[in-house]
C-alpha cells in the first residue's frame, strides 16, 4: 500500500511537532528537577570474602531485597568489569558489589538500617556507603544504558569552582557523547563531608574499554577545550581523578 501526503498535511504536523516539542521539553526538565530536589543517592560498596564470591552471587537476590525494605529506590547494580592488566582503574573486586539506591529525603535516616541489613547476611562481610546528591541525571532514576564499561571518576574541586566545573561539563557532553556514541549517566555530589573542597563523581557509559581507549585522543575539539579548563580546576591530589570501572547487572 502506498501513502502519500500532500505538503499541506506534511505543514499541519510538522507544526503540532514543534507546539507540543516545549511542552515535552519542559516536562522532561521538570522531572529531572524534581528527582534532583527530592532523593538523594546511597553508593554503597557490599563486599565478601575472597572466598565467599559464589555465596554473594547467590545472596544478590537477598541483598537488593533488603535494600528496598525502608523506602530506597534501587537505581543500578554495579559489578567488576574484565579489563587489560595496566588499565588505570581501581576496578571493583568479584567479590564485590556496588549498590545505588534514590531516596526520598525524608528516609535518609533509613540509610543506617540498611547498612546493618546487608551486613546480617551471612555471606557479607563489610558495607561502606557514603551519600551523593544528583547534580545532574538525564535519565531521572533509570539508568539508560545497557552492559558495557562504566566509569566511575571522583574530583575534587575548591567550592567556588563547582558551579563553572558543571557548566563546563554539560556543554563538552553535548558534542562528546555523539561524536563518541557514549552516554554520561549523572553527575554527583557527595555530601555528608565537612571539607573546604567539594567532590564530585561522573559515572559514564562506554561501550567497551577499547572505545574507552580511544576517547583519550579526543578529536572533538569542542568538548577536548572544555575539558581542559575543567582539568585545570581539578584539586591536584591523590585521590582527586581516581576512577572505578564497572559493568552493570540489567534490571
Amino acid at each position: 500500500m502506498r501513502v502519500s501526503i500532500d505538503i499541506s498535511s506534511a505543514r499541519q504536523l510538522l507544526a503540532l511537532v514543534y507546539f507540543f516539542l516545549p511542552a515535552f521539553v519542559y516536562a522532561q526538565s521538570s522531572l529531572q528537577s524534581t528527582i534532583l530536589q527530592n532523593y538523594t543517592f546511597s553508593y554503597s560498596i557490599v563486599e565478601a570474602e575472597p572466598e565467599s564470591v559464589e555465596l554473594l552471587e547467590l545472596a544478590r537476590n537477598e541483598i537488593l531485597s533488603k535494600a528496598t525494605l525502608n523506602g530506597g529506590i534501587i537505581y543500578a547494580t554495579w559489578v567488576s568489569v574484565e579489563k587489560p592488566a595496566d588499565a588505570p582503574f581501581a576496578g571493583l573486586s568479584d567479590n564485590q558489589m556496588g549498590l545505588m539506591l534514590a531516596w526520598p529525603n525524608d528516609a535518609l535516616q533509613q540509610v543506617d538500617a540498611l547498612n546493618q541489613a546487608l551486613q546480617s547476611i551471612d555471606s557479607v562481610s563489610t558495607v561502606s556507603s557514603r551519600l551523593f546528591e544528583a547534580i545532574y541525571l538525564p535519565a531521572g532514576l533509570s539508568v539508560p544504558t545497557m552492559r558495557g564499561f562504566y566509569v566511575h571518576r571522583e574530583a575534587k574541586y575548591k567550592l567556588e569552582n563547582v558551579n563553572e566545573v558543571v557548566r563546563l561539563s554539560k556543554e563538552a557532553w553535548k558534542t562528546w557523547e555523539p561524536h563518541w556514541g557514549v552516554t554520561v549517566i549523572g553527575l554527583f555530589r557527595e555530601i555528608g563531608i565537612t571539607a573546604d573542597f567539594a567532590n564530585l563523581n561522573r559515572i559514564v557509559w562506554y561501550p567497551s574499554y577499547d572505545l574507552w581507549l580511544d576517547t583519550r585522543n579526543n578529536d572533538d575539539m569542542e568538548s577536548a577545550n572544555r575539558f581542559r579548563q575543567r582539568r585545570s580546576m581539578r584539586i591536584p591530589d591523590s585521590d582527586s581523578g581516581i576512577a572505578i570501572a564497572t559493568d552493570r547487572i540489567l534490571p
